[in-house]
């Protein structure tokens, strides 16, 4: 497929053929597969690209962390952080 737009109508195709109560050949299920992946690193490229332009300011210091780095701590601190069981501030 050339572009997004023609992989998503080919997507919704086969979707409707399934749909219709159509069983889809071994073919069309390999290729909605490949069609599914494709276009699931189209939305991944977008994510990646959006985040890449964000920039995280620490409201108290001003100071900007890289993204990637900035997602890296948080995701961290998180970890950190994680409790088991019930919060016991209720």
């Amino acid at each position: 497929m050339s572009n997004i737009n023609e992989t998503l109508k080919r997507i919704n195709e086969l979707a409707a053929k399934k749909k219709s109560g159509q069983e889809l050949t071994p073919e069309e299920l390999a290729e909605k597969k490949e069609l599914y992946e494709i276009y699931l690193g189209f939305i991944r490229g977008q994510i990646t690209s959006t985040l890449d332009r964000v920039q995280f300011v620490d409201p108290e210091t001003g100071a900007i962390t890289e993204p990637k780095r900035a997602l890296r701590d948080l995701a961290l601190e998180g970890y950190r952080t994680k409790r088991v069981g019930p919060n016991p501030n209720k």
